[in-house]
């Protein structure tokens, strides 16, 4: 099993204008993303709506993926619900599809004590001893924060728990993560400011929402680090930023949608009650991104 590293997309899921998944068009989306070099694939997470889908629904995106990648990109399925044992379904799935572990988000809606969090992911840990599986925080979505000692004692005491997802935006969150946590401990951070930053300090990759639109200065920024170019790796990461703030940060899905449509990938369609941009939002869009992509040296 391969683990997490570099610049991994959190893809988007393309559907048709009745809110059915396009699995012709994912197909398409994961090749052209092999074709750019992404390093890994977070599948079914939160820029793929996967919470507004099915659980079979789900299973169906991740076997394309699976189908279309053919071993090129590391693939961590995320199966994270609001219900155990439907969580459980999911990684079981994953695990039968062979993809090489599992991102599980804190469970939601209620709010979790710290307790209460570390021994539900114990109980998984313990149920897939054999399988890799990922951490995911994201408190502004979930209302359950993972502090740095319990992301810390779950890696300490499971083999298999071999990273975390963090999309807290918070440096000083990551870098405790990165600080208490054991030696081969993963730690992939799903901000896009920080990625040249979080680099440096010792994280191993990016989960990125608008590098699954445009993965390019992403993989630019990588690249630089890797031969530790740093006075360049810094002017592309302020393209990269660029880019990312036209794209609204990932904060918005239906912006990431039409300009996944834009570069030839689904038609830019929601799945209900998400709402895609109008005609002249997209207009907007096309404007802005125009202007930046001339700015920044990039292009559709």
């Amino acid at each position: 099993m391969r683990l997490l590293e570099g610049v991994v997309v959190a893809h988007l899921t393309p559907f048709d204008a009745q809110g059915r998944v396009d699995h012709g068009a994912l197909k398409e989306y994961m090749k052209f993303l092999i074709a750019k070099g992404v390093h890994g694939i977070f599948a079914c997470g939160t820029t793929a709506e996967a919470q507004i889908l099915s659980l079979e629904e789900r299973k169906k995106v991740l076997e394309t993926i699976v189908s279309a990648n053919e071993g090129k990109m590391t693939i961590v399925a995320h199966c994270g619900t609001v219900n155990f044992e439907d969580t459980c379904e999911l990684i079981e799935h994953a695990r039968s599809l062979g993809v090489d572990g599992a991102g599980v988000v804190t469970p939601f809606y209620y709010s979790y004590t710290q307790e209460e969090l570390y021994h539900y992911y114990a109980s998984l840990a313990r149920k897939f001893e054999d399988f890799p599986l990922y951490l995911y925080n994201i408190p502004s979505l979930t209302g359950n924060n993972l502090s740095a000692s319990t992301v810390a004692r779950l890696g300490q005491e499971f083999p298999n728990i071999v990273g975390i997802k963090d999309s807290s935006g918070s440096f000083n969150t990551i870098s405790e993560y990165i600080l208490s946590s054991p030696g081969e401990f993963r730690v992939i951070v799903g901000c896009d400011r920080l990625f040249l930053s979080v680099l440096i300090f010792g994280a191993h990759g990016s989960v990125t929402g608008p590098g699954g639109v445009f993965p390019e200065p992403f993989l630019d920024v990588w690249q630089a680090f890797q031969k530790r170019e740093y006075t360049r790796a810094q002017i592309l990461q302020r393209k990269l930023i660029a880019i990312s703030k036209a794209l609204g940060e990932g904060a918005s899905l239906a912006t990431l949608k039409a300009a996944l449509a834009m570069r030839g990938f689904g038609g830019g369609f929601m799945r209900f009650p998400l709402q895609a941009l109008s005609s002249s939002e997209v207009e907007k869009l096309r404007e802005k991104l125009k202007v930046v992509l001339e700015e920044t040296g990039y292009s559709i």
